[in-house]
């Protein structure tokens, strides 16, 4: 009788990195400050990811921009920005209610945890004007350089919109788009390589992360903390139910899908290392057809944070009820607005969160003490605010691709499979 073939072992990279999560938290818990020795190999696997995503993300902005017809840069570009625009301030409006209702910082203005704090950092002011005009680069390559997402993107749109006006000159070609698409896959042939060693770099980030912040911190702030998960997948559950009912997807192969991408956010911490992996589910997995995902995604990862602008403005609330600060009425517009600014000027990798903290208290006229007590945060809250930033980003697109005729139904369903453009 012949006998059965054996089974290969297929490695999963998704499981991979959900076992590095749990044995990373189980060893900072147990072994705990020690493990922050190992935090140097976390750090060195998100700096080999984070070397070419500036230029990976321009790559892309550049490719689907200028790839478009004229017709298609207003019809689709406008939809997408007004869904990102819409679903962030509603993200930020939502965070708002969530800490006003809950009071996650009521009662600790005279708790130990308060009186103690101290920092020695400088508190960042920004103005609204100020923040727009740092959104456009005075030099694009130093933006690049310096990793400053929001002007490079900027730079990237007006590239992308460049080479559309000469390729409708130039009988649809473009030697300058071709060098574009092909630098991009090269990069992404870099960060699929680096990405093979994931699991080990997840589980010294992590471990060293919970193993430094210890109980003792997250013990007295952990209704904050759950103010902003519970929020978060209420907000995330929504966004579900309303893009499965308007592009008619069944909610539980969508929510199925997205697995992978969610979990790769909730790891890495960063939509910038989210992102090759969401394009590619987004084409292979759920059918978003290449003109929609290539723009729309790489586009929202900074302009559409709803997980940011949500969890900024729990933070604000949260630390206002701290040192028995309530705000109401026209100051809590201030604070949507506040939240959803600096949402947009938050960087796409780890260290986020300390950035942000330095602009968002000092511009609430708050103690920049809290800053002492949130900054060890970074890993909890960052894992909890990626997942719905690079959610909201398919949902968006989605939304857009629905009224686009935009999604392939027959690759969602597994009837076919998905074919690159050539």
């Amino acid at each position: 009788m012949p006998t059965a073939p054996e089974k290969k072992f297929t490695y999963n990279p998704t499981i991979g990195i959900i076992i590095a999560m749990i044995l990373g938290i189980a060893a900072g818990l147990l072994v705990g400050k020690p493990m922050g020795e190992v935090k140097f190999i976390g750090d060195a696997f998100f700096r080999l990811i984070q070397m070419n995503m500036i230029l990976f993300v321009v790559t892309q902005i550049v490719d689907a921009v200028g790839g478009l017809s004229g017709e298609e840069l207003s019809s689709i570009g406008l939809k997408t920005i007004a869904a990102f625009l819409i679903s962030s301030l509603l993200a930020s409006a939502w965070g708002i209610a969530c800490a006003v209702i809950a009071r996650p910082g009521a009662g600790l203005e005279n708790s130990e945890l308060v009186l103690n704090a101290t920092t020695d950092l400088t508190a960042t002011t920004t103005t609204v004007q100020d923040t727009i005009l740092g959104f456009l680069p005075t030099n694009a390559v130093s933006a690049m350089a310096n990793g400053m997402m929001v002007p490079s993107i900027v730079f990237s749109v007006f590239l992308g919109v460049a080479i559309t006006i000469y390729r409708q000159h130039h009988g649809g070609q473009s030697k300058m788009l071709d060098l574009v698409r092909e630098l991009g896959d090269l990069l992404l042939t870099i960060i699929r390589l680096v990405m093979n060693v994931a699991p080990i770099g997840i589980f010294c980030y992590v471990s060293a992360s919970i193993g430094t912040l210890g109980l003792e911190i997250l013990i007295p702030i952990g209704k904050y903390i759950l103010v902003l998960l519970v929020g978060t997948l209420i907000f995330t559950i929504v966004w579900l139910i309303v893009v499965s009912v308007r592009c008619e997807l069944p909610i539980g192969a969508l929510f199925k899908k997205m697995i992978p991408m969610t979990v790769m956010a909730a790891a890495t911490i960063s939509s910038a290392v989210t992102l090759p992996l969401e394009m590619d589910d987004a084409k292979r997995k759920i059918g978003l057809r290449d003109k929609i995902a290539d723009l729309a995604l790489p586009l929202g990862m900074p302009l559409n944070s709803n997980g940011s602008a949500l969890h900024m403005a729990v933070t604000a609330i949260f630390v206002a009820q701290m040192y028995g600060v309530e705000f109401q009425g026209g100051a809590l517009a201030y604070v949507c607005v506040i939240a959803l600014m600096l949402s947009l000027a938050n960087a796409v990798a780890p260290g986020a969160t300390l950035i942000s903290l330095t602009m968002l208290i000092p511009a609430l006229g708050l103690p920049l003490e809290a800053v002492a007590i949130l900054g060890g945060l970074e890993y909890i809250v960052a894992a909890i605010r990626t997942t719905l930033n690079v959610n909201s980003d398919v949902f968006c697109a989605l939304l857009v691709a629905k009224s686009e005729d935009g999604i392939d139904y027959d690759i969602f369903y597994g009837r076919k499979e998905y074919q690159e453009a050539a």
